[in-house]
């Protein structure tokens, strides 16, 4: 990926974390991850398309996008990270944006999937969340040696039709012969 398109990306990931944050207030670090996390997925279901372009793992308390907790894990301990300059880590890891999302960056549909997102884990505490996410897509991924779910992981999760699948697939084929 060039350098402009992931720092596109990364600023992707800004606004994303800053729109949930402008929707629940501060919140934990593990709930803002789970949120993006069905955000992407929910894009996935209707578009064909993640909303952030994150690479997310199976790890223990679920799917994890890597640079964000990376990220949020170097604030907590004090240290510069790529979310410096758009949120604090308040007490127990609760994030804190310190300025408004820039909409230009979020289209209608992202802000559809996003608030969907915050619906579908609404009235959830953290035990819940981890029983939602771990479904048999996440045990199968959790339990392979690299650990990474591929867009079509994200979207078997949600049980996903084969057609939504198929038009995945055939995306990703599209976008590897682009790059």
């Amino acid at each position: 990926m060039s350098k402009i398109l992931s720092q596109y990306y990364l600023q992707v990931v800004k606004e994303v974390m800053l729109y949930v944050l402008s929707k629940t207030g501060d919140i934990g670090y593990f709930r803002l991850m789970k949120t993006i996390y069905c955000a992407d997925r929910q894009n996935l279901m209707r578009w064909g398309d993640q909303v952030t372009n994150l690479d997310y793992y199976a790890r223990k308390h679920g799917p994890v996008p890597s640079m964000v907790y990376d990220g949020l894990v170097a604030l907590y301990h004090g240290e510069n990270s790529e979310f410096s300059d758009i949120v604090i880590i308040k007490g127990n890891f609760m994030v804190h944006p310190t300025r408004e999302p820039n909409m230009d960056y979020l289209s209608e549909t992202d802000k559809e999937s996003i608030d969907k997102a915050i619906a579908e884990l609404d009235g959830k505490n953290r035990v819940q969340i981890e029983e939602y996410l771990h479904e048999s897509v996440y045990k199968r991924i959790l339990s392979t040696k690299g650990q990474h779910y591929s867009p079509v992981d994200i979207a078997m999760s949600a049980n996903a039709s084969e057609k939504v699948i198929a038009n995945i697939q055939e995306e990703e084929i599209l976008r590897q012969a682009l790059s």
